[in-house]
């Protein structure tokens, strides 16, 4: 019965050695993990928010210089209407007689022949 304890013994000993390994391969999994994790965490703060930071004050930027265009350009037109009344009245009048023309079709009621 010895050569079966012994069997016995050793698989026991190779099941503890594997968990044992096993073990060692989980906790080195969970350490390169952790740097990778401050790695990514690193490079995050150095180099993607700064570039985001960077990006979203451009935009800012841009979209107050339009703006200001849009209000400059609303001024002037507001003092050539100030200006020019007259002027301002007759274009008004034709451009909305030609959007009424285009968007309202044919306007005219034509009488049908009646044979």
């Amino acid at each position: 019965m010895s050569a079966a304890n012994d069997i016995s013994n050793d698989a026991r000993n190779l099941k503890d050695q594997a968990a044992a390994g096993a073990g060692r391969v989980a906790d080195d999994a969970r350490e390169e993990l952790a740097r990778l994790r401050g790695q990514v965490e690193k490079l995050m703060s150095e180099r993607v928010t700064p570039a985001l930071g960077d990006a979203a004050d451009t935009v800012q930027d841009y979209a107050h210089r339009a703006r200001e265009s849009i209000e400059d350009q609303a001024d002037s037109l507001a003092d050539q209407v100030r200006d020019r009344p007259l002027i301002a009245v007759g274009i008004a009048a034709a451009a909305g007689y030609l959007l009424g023309r285009l968007m309202g079709g044919n306007t005219y009621v034509y009488p049908r022949d009646r044979r």
